[in-house]
Protein backbone atom coordinates (compact mmCIF):
# COMPACT_ATOMS: atom_id res chain seq x y z
CA UNK A 1 0.00 0.00 0.00
CA UNK A 2 1.08 3.61 -0.78
CA UNK A 3 1.72 5.82 1.66
CA UNK A 4 1.73 9.72 0.91
CA UNK A 5 2.14 11.20 4.99
CA UNK A 6 -0.05 14.11 5.99
CA UNK A 7 0.52 17.04 8.17
CA UNK A 8 -2.48 17.19 9.27
CA UNK A 9 -2.71 15.29 12.38
CA UNK A 10 -3.20 15.70 16.31
CA UNK A 11 -2.14 13.17 19.04
CA UNK A 12 -2.74 9.26 20.02
CA UNK A 13 -5.45 7.76 18.55
CA UNK A 14 -6.80 4.88 20.45
CA UNK A 15 -10.04 4.29 17.55
CA UNK A 16 -13.18 2.92 18.97
CA UNK A 17 -15.21 4.07 15.72
CA UNK A 18 -14.99 3.54 11.96
CA UNK A 19 -16.39 6.87 9.81
CA UNK A 20 -16.61 6.44 5.96
CA UNK A 21 -16.86 9.29 3.79
CA UNK A 22 -16.87 9.97 0.08
CA UNK A 23 -14.31 12.80 -1.48
CA UNK A 24 -16.90 14.31 -3.54
CA UNK A 25 -13.99 14.68 -6.25
CA UNK A 26 -13.67 13.20 -9.46
CA UNK A 27 -11.26 10.85 -10.86
CA UNK A 28 -8.56 13.76 -11.88
CA UNK A 29 -8.59 14.47 -8.37
CA UNK A 30 -5.42 13.70 -5.77
CA UNK A 31 -6.80 13.23 -2.59
CA UNK A 32 -3.86 11.46 -0.84
CA UNK A 33 -1.62 14.54 -2.23
CA UNK A 34 -4.19 16.70 -1.10
CA UNK A 35 -4.15 15.62 2.53
CA UNK A 36 -0.16 16.33 2.48
CA UNK A 37 -0.72 19.76 2.06
CA UNK A 38 -0.46 21.50 5.40
CA UNK A 39 -3.04 24.76 4.02
CA UNK A 40 -5.69 21.60 3.22
CA UNK A 41 -6.13 21.68 7.05
CA UNK A 42 -7.93 18.04 6.61
CA UNK A 43 -7.20 14.58 6.08
CA UNK A 44 -8.33 10.88 6.59
CA UNK A 45 -6.38 7.32 7.57
CA UNK A 46 -7.05 5.77 4.26
CA UNK A 47 -7.94 7.40 0.48
CA UNK A 48 -10.03 4.21 -1.96
CA UNK A 49 -9.61 5.69 -5.56
CA UNK A 50 -12.25 4.43 -8.08
CA UNK A 51 -9.79 1.46 -8.96
CA UNK A 52 -9.84 -0.29 -5.68
CA UNK A 53 -6.16 1.16 -5.08
CA UNK A 54 -5.27 2.41 -1.64
CA UNK A 55 -3.45 5.01 -0.04
CA UNK A 56 -2.35 5.70 3.53
CA UNK A 57 -2.28 9.11 4.77
CA UNK A 58 -2.10 9.02 8.70
CA UNK A 59 -1.36 6.08 10.87
CA UNK A 60 -4.08 4.22 12.59
CA UNK A 61 -2.66 5.46 15.99
CA UNK A 62 -2.19 8.44 15.27
CA UNK A 63 -5.50 11.38 14.91
CA UNK A 64 -6.59 12.86 11.74
CA UNK A 65 -8.69 15.93 10.74
CA UNK A 66 -11.74 13.78 9.20
CA UNK A 67 -14.94 14.56 11.44
CA UNK A 68 -15.08 17.66 12.23
CA UNK A 69 -17.78 18.87 14.28
CA UNK A 70 -19.58 15.70 15.30
CA UNK A 71 -21.13 13.41 17.78
CA UNK A 72 -22.63 10.10 18.32
CA UNK A 73 -23.90 7.42 21.03
CA UNK A 74 -22.52 4.22 21.10
CA UNK A 75 -24.06 0.88 22.35
CA UNK A 76 -23.79 1.49 25.82
CA UNK A 77 -25.27 4.74 26.20
CA UNK A 78 -21.59 6.61 26.03
CA UNK A 79 -21.46 10.25 24.24
CA UNK A 80 -18.66 11.28 21.92
CA UNK A 81 -17.98 14.47 20.36
CA UNK A 82 -15.35 15.21 17.89
CA UNK A 83 -15.41 12.04 16.91
CA UNK A 84 -11.24 12.80 15.20
CA UNK A 85 -10.47 11.57 18.50
CA UNK A 86 -12.31 8.27 18.59
CA UNK A 87 -12.69 7.48 14.81
CA UNK A 88 -10.30 6.08 12.07
CA UNK A 89 -11.84 7.58 8.80
CA UNK A 90 -11.42 6.35 5.62
CA UNK A 91 -12.46 8.72 2.15
CA UNK A 92 -13.68 7.09 -0.92
CA UNK A 93 -13.25 8.89 -4.38
CA UNK A 94 -16.51 9.66 -5.45
CA UNK A 95 -18.98 12.98 -6.02
CA UNK A 96 -21.18 12.41 -3.71
CA UNK A 97 -24.56 13.81 -4.74
CA UNK A 98 -25.36 14.96 -8.61
CA UNK A 99 -27.46 17.13 -10.29
CA UNK A 100 -29.59 16.45 -13.40
CA UNK A 101 -28.70 19.03 -16.54
CA UNK A 102 -30.82 18.66 -19.73
CA UNK A 103 -28.20 16.83 -21.22
CA UNK A 104 -27.50 14.39 -18.29
CA UNK A 105 -25.59 14.68 -15.02
CA UNK A 106 -23.41 16.91 -13.50
CA UNK A 107 -21.21 16.97 -10.59
CA UNK A 108 -20.93 20.70 -7.81
CA UNK A 109 -17.97 21.17 -9.85
CA UNK A 110 -19.73 21.42 -13.27
CA UNK A 111 -18.35 17.94 -14.90
CA UNK A 112 -19.96 15.84 -16.99
CA UNK A 113 -20.85 12.67 -14.99
CA UNK A 114 -21.74 9.02 -16.58
CA UNK A 115 -25.34 8.45 -16.30
CA UNK A 116 -24.68 4.61 -16.47
CA UNK A 117 -22.85 5.30 -13.04
CA UNK A 118 -25.75 7.16 -11.31
CA UNK A 119 -28.66 6.34 -9.10
CA UNK A 120 -31.48 8.42 -8.23
CA UNK A 121 -32.05 8.26 -4.47
CA UNK A 122 -33.16 10.41 -0.99
CA UNK A 123 -30.93 10.47 1.52
CA UNK A 124 -32.12 8.74 4.84
CA UNK A 125 -32.13 12.08 6.80
CA UNK A 126 -34.71 13.54 4.27
CA UNK A 127 -32.06 15.74 1.25
CA UNK A 128 -34.47 16.22 -1.45
CA UNK A 129 -34.29 14.03 -4.73
CA UNK A 130 -31.06 13.71 -6.34
CA UNK A 131 -28.18 11.53 -8.19
CA UNK A 132 -25.52 9.80 -6.66
CA UNK A 133 -22.34 8.60 -8.35
CA UNK A 134 -22.38 4.69 -7.11
CA UNK A 135 -19.10 3.12 -5.87
CA UNK A 136 -17.00 0.86 -7.91
CA UNK A 137 -17.11 -2.55 -7.14
CA UNK A 138 -13.21 -2.23 -6.95
CA UNK A 139 -13.83 0.14 -4.22
CA UNK A 140 -16.19 -1.71 -1.96
CA UNK A 141 -13.89 -5.08 -2.49
CA UNK A 142 -10.64 -2.91 -1.16
CA UNK A 143 -12.87 -1.18 1.56
CA UNK A 144 -14.41 -4.33 2.92
CA UNK A 145 -10.55 -5.88 3.02
CA UNK A 146 -9.42 -2.52 5.19
CA UNK A 147 -11.91 -2.51 7.21
CA UNK A 148 -11.38 -6.34 8.25
CA UNK A 149 -7.47 -5.71 8.75
CA UNK A 150 -8.38 -2.68 11.08
CA UNK A 151 -11.07 -4.07 12.68
CA UNK A 152 -8.92 -6.95 13.38
CA UNK A 153 -6.66 -4.83 15.25
CA UNK A 154 -8.25 -2.58 16.87
CA UNK A 155 -11.44 -2.50 19.28
CA UNK A 156 -13.73 -1.04 16.80
CA UNK A 157 -17.27 -0.93 18.24
CA UNK A 158 -18.89 0.49 15.56
CA UNK A 159 -18.75 1.51 11.85
CA UNK A 160 -20.79 4.88 10.55
CA UNK A 161 -20.95 7.07 8.12
CA UNK A 162 -19.72 10.97 7.75
CA UNK A 163 -23.56 11.36 7.43
CA UNK A 164 -24.49 9.86 10.68
CA UNK A 165 -22.10 11.44 13.36
CA UNK A 166 -22.77 15.05 11.70
CA UNK A 167 -26.44 14.87 10.58
CA UNK A 168 -27.69 17.26 8.66
CA UNK A 169 -24.20 19.19 7.91
CA UNK A 170 -22.37 15.95 6.07
CA UNK A 171 -24.73 13.54 3.52
CA UNK A 172 -21.68 10.84 2.80
CA UNK A 173 -21.35 8.04 2.20
CA UNK A 174 -25.29 9.03 1.16
CA UNK A 175 -27.47 6.35 -0.08
CA UNK A 176 -25.27 4.80 -3.24
CA UNK A 177 -23.59 2.91 0.01
CA UNK A 178 -24.99 0.45 1.38
CA UNK A 179 -23.78 0.49 4.84
CA UNK A 180 -25.53 -2.44 6.59
CA UNK A 181 -23.93 -4.68 3.69
CA UNK A 182 -20.99 -3.25 4.06
CA UNK A 183 -20.77 -3.87 8.10
CA UNK A 184 -21.68 -7.48 7.26
CA UNK A 185 -19.51 -8.18 4.94
CA UNK A 186 -16.50 -6.36 7.61
CA UNK A 187 -17.70 -8.58 10.34
CA UNK A 188 -17.55 -11.40 8.31
CA UNK A 189 -21.24 -12.55 8.14
CA UNK A 190 -21.54 -12.08 4.17
CA UNK A 191 -21.78 -15.75 2.04
CA UNK A 192 -18.83 -14.72 -0.44
CA UNK A 193 -16.85 -13.10 2.39
CA UNK A 194 -13.84 -13.63 3.94
CA UNK A 195 -13.29 -13.68 7.50
CA UNK A 196 -11.20 -12.80 10.59
CA UNK A 197 -9.29 -15.63 11.57
CA UNK A 198 -7.21 -17.14 13.98
CA UNK A 199 -4.00 -19.22 13.83
CA UNK A 200 -4.73 -22.89 15.52
CA UNK A 201 -1.38 -24.75 15.36
CA UNK A 202 1.46 -25.46 17.95
CA UNK A 203 4.30 -25.12 15.55
CA UNK A 204 2.96 -22.18 14.04
CA UNK A 205 1.91 -21.44 10.74
CA UNK A 206 4.45 -20.39 7.71
CA UNK A 207 3.55 -17.80 5.32
CA UNK A 208 4.50 -18.30 1.64
CA UNK A 209 4.81 -15.85 -1.56
CA UNK A 210 2.27 -18.03 -3.42
CA UNK A 211 -0.68 -20.57 -3.14
CA UNK A 212 1.32 -24.14 -2.77
CA UNK A 213 3.97 -25.71 -0.62
CA UNK A 214 6.83 -25.19 -3.11
CA UNK A 215 6.66 -21.56 -2.95
CA UNK A 216 9.27 -19.51 -1.36
CA UNK A 217 8.75 -18.30 2.68
CA UNK A 218 7.46 -14.77 2.65
CA UNK A 219 9.28 -15.10 6.29
CA UNK A 220 11.68 -16.81 7.78
CA UNK A 221 9.65 -17.49 11.06
CA UNK A 222 5.71 -18.65 11.16
CA UNK A 223 3.19 -16.96 12.54
CA UNK A 224 3.03 -17.93 15.92
CA UNK A 225 -0.40 -19.59 17.58
CA UNK A 226 -3.07 -17.15 18.30
CA UNK A 227 -2.18 -14.73 15.35
CA UNK A 228 -5.25 -12.92 14.06
CA UNK A 229 -5.43 -13.20 10.15
CA UNK A 230 -8.07 -11.42 7.72
CA UNK A 231 -8.29 -13.99 5.25
CA UNK A 232 -9.84 -13.19 1.53
CA UNK A 233 -9.63 -15.28 -1.91
CA UNK A 234 -9.55 -18.71 -0.24
CA UNK A 235 -9.00 -21.01 -2.52
CA UNK A 236 -8.62 -25.24 -1.77
CA UNK A 237 -5.90 -25.43 0.85
CA UNK A 238 -4.32 -22.11 0.73
CA UNK A 239 -6.09 -18.33 1.30
CA UNK A 240 -4.43 -14.71 0.52
CA UNK A 241 -4.59 -12.65 3.31
CA UNK A 242 -3.77 -9.24 4.37
CA UNK A 243 -1.19 -8.37 7.31
CA UNK A 244 -1.56 -5.69 9.67
CA UNK A 245 0.51 -3.88 12.25
CA UNK A 246 -0.36 -1.33 14.80
CA UNK A 247 -0.48 1.85 11.82
CA UNK A 248 -0.44 -0.02 8.40
CA UNK A 249 -1.89 -2.85 6.74
CA UNK A 250 -0.16 -4.66 3.70
CA UNK A 251 -1.41 -7.27 1.36
CA UNK A 252 0.90 -10.15 3.12
CA UNK A 253 1.03 -13.73 1.57
CA UNK A 254 -0.44 -17.26 1.57
CA UNK A 255 -0.95 -19.73 3.91
CA UNK A 256 -2.69 -22.85 4.63
CA UNK A 257 -6.38 -23.08 6.05
CA UNK A 258 -6.06 -26.11 7.88
CA UNK A 259 -4.80 -23.95 10.57
CA UNK A 260 -7.09 -20.85 10.80
CA UNK A 261 -9.96 -21.65 12.78
CA UNK A 262 -12.75 -18.81 13.19
CA UNK A 263 -12.72 -16.31 15.81
CA UNK A 264 -15.82 -17.90 17.65
CA UNK A 265 -13.79 -20.88 17.41
CA UNK A 266 -11.53 -20.41 20.00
Amino acid sequence: MKFVGSPNIGGELKPKFLVIHYTASGPDADIARYFSQETANVSAHLVVRRDGSVTQCVPFNVVAWHAGKSQWTDKSGARFSGLNTDAIGIEIENWGPINKAADGWISWTGAAVDGSKVIEARHKFGMPDCGWEVYTPAQLEAEVAAARAICAEYAIEDIVGHDDIAPGRKSDPGPAWDMEAFKAKVRGKAENGGAITVVRSSSGLNIRCGAGASFALVRPTPLPDGTKVVSNEASGVMCRFWRRTRSRIFPAGCMETACLRGKEDR
